[in-house]
């Protein structure tokens, strides 16, 4: 195969041990012709200046451009600084990867092979693995546009062949997601609105629209950390605040006629949220809180990185 050129996009903040392992599996791809761009999201914990360092040193035997966006933009901004300088760049394919995961040797290669089967497919996604326990993290997902949500396929389960077929679906990840330059020219980029969670949604959910496929490709392995922060007894208030707004958000910018839908789900939301990061949490208060702020946010537009 001719090998495209591909640009990686990494979003680092506040984590330079899982990056550093990151960029070390990346040295290991099969695929040859790409190009890292990582953005440090103005880490306080001295990782960019590490990696900074790092590279100086001769650390990483890749291509790699470090870039200090200057202030915390979250998923959608960080990412966006690096597939802009990527885009300029020429680049003809673009891959955003969650730092803290460590690839097969061989992802890459599947992913663009399957891009390179039909030109209608503007988005590829990789089979995910949660590295804590072996068991499927994602393989494909749905999007319900009524309520806002979307929902993963296999996640938690025992690998099988039922999450070895090739398939078209409604959305993949943010976590690993290999789209073509072209999408940009269509779509536009990721929306900063979002800040966090749901940004990666909404913009499959346009390409969609747009007339593009989006399409699982398991042959392509990505190992993830799933750490513990992100499991409901650990996590942190501002976690069902971006969820409750965001998902009143993304109805109501994509299908604003399901809105009404959308408030009646959010009720039902703030009451299922407080039994699963509330009831027996700590900091109750403040949970609660930030369930109701992001309810009433999500009304308000407002948008964004959190404020009061």
């Amino acid at each position: 195969m001719d090998e495209k050129s591909v640009a990686i996009i990494l979003l680092n903040w506040n984590a330079y041990n899982d990056t550093v392992e990151c960029l070390h599996s990346l040295e290991k791809l099969v695929y040859q012709n790409f190009h890292v761009f990582l953005v440090d999201n103005d880490s306080k914990d001295q990782s960019y200046e590490k990696l900074r360092a790092d590279q100086l040193s001769g650390e990483f035997s890749l291509p790699l451009t470090i870039i200090q966006s200057g202030s915390n933009m979250g998923c959608a901004g960080g990412n966006n600084v690096g597939m802009k300088a990527a885009y300029e760049q020429g680049y003809e394919y673009l891959w955003m990867l969650n730092n803290d995961t460590v690839v097969d040797q061989h992802s890459l290669t599947r992913l663009v092979e399957e891009m390179e089967t039909h030109d209608e497919i503007g988005i590829v996604g990789s089979k995910i693995i949660n590295m804590n326990n072996n068991l499927v993290w994602f393989a494909g997902g749905s999007i319900n546009q009524y309520l806002g949500t979307s929902t993963p396929y296999g996640i938690d389960q025992q690998e099988s062949e039922e999450f070895n077929t090739r398939k078209e679906v409604g959305f993949v990840v943010g976590c690993s997601m290999l789209f073509r330059r072209e999408l940009i020219e269509l779509i536009g980029w990721l929306d900063e609105d979002y800040f966090i969670y749901y940004e990666d949604t909404d913009w499959n959910l346009k390409a969609k629209k747009a007339g593009m496929k989006i399409v699982y490709v398991p042959d392509s392995l990505i190992y993830h950390k799933e750490s513990s922060s992100t499991k409901s007894e650990e996590l942190s208030p501002h976690y069902a605040y971006y969820l409750m707004r965001n998902g009143y958000l993304f109805v109501k910018r994509n299908n604003p006629k399901y809105k009404m839908i959308a408030l009646l789900y959010m009720a039902y939301r703030i009451v299922k949220f407080h039994l699963l990061y509330v009831l027996n949490k700590d900091n109750k208060l403040k949970r609660s809180r930030m369930i109701f702020k992001g309810a009433l946010h999500g009304l308000r537009n407002q948008i964004g990185q959190f404020s009061d």
